[in-house]
């Protein structure tokens, strides 16, 4: 994504949390498509919508669940680059993507590949422009506190 094309920066550079609900919003979706193993699937489906719903309460996201999710995505895609490739013909026939299956066993086709490693970094992205607070922040907002710049 270029910076031109992202809708959520303002001019100030600030972050506008509206697009960003929208991007992930489309993450959620994209997630659910994605030829990965299920548990892989529930993991990134279940840490991309807890960020998402914890920016739609708060407007931020600590650093910790941002961080959290960054990981998991980065295996993610470990996974994918070490999974065996070919045309679907010569891939295991059932099931391709088992529960639990060790990332060697993963057999996906290179245009499966592809799909999947542009959906995960186009999350690492959407990740990158999410506005965080440090840890703990979120409480002390409650409490009337604002941080400092």
């Amino acid at each position: 994504m270029c910076s031109n094309d992202s809708p959520s920066e303002k001019d100030d550079g600030t972050t506008e949390v509206q697009p960003l609900l929208d991007s992930y919003d489309t993450h959620l979706e994209t997630l659910r498509l994605l030829p990965l193993p299920q548990y892989r699937s529930r993991e990134l489906h279940a840490a991309t919508e807890a960020i998402r719903d914890r920016l739609a309460a708060s407007g931020f996201v600590p650093p910790t669940q941002l961080q959290h999710l960054l990981c998991v995505v980065a295996e993610a895609i470990d996974d994918v680059r070490a999974a065996a490739t070919g045309e679907p013909d010569r891939l295991p026939e059932a099931p391709r993507y088992p529960v639990g299956t060790p990332r060697d066993e993963y057999a996906m086709t290179p245009d499966e590949r592809e799909t999947v490693l542009d959906g995960l970094t186009s999350l690492q992205f959407t990740l990158v422009e999410t506005p965080t607070l440090p840890d703990g922040w979120s409480e002390r907002l409650r409490e009337g506190d604002r941080p400092t710049a």
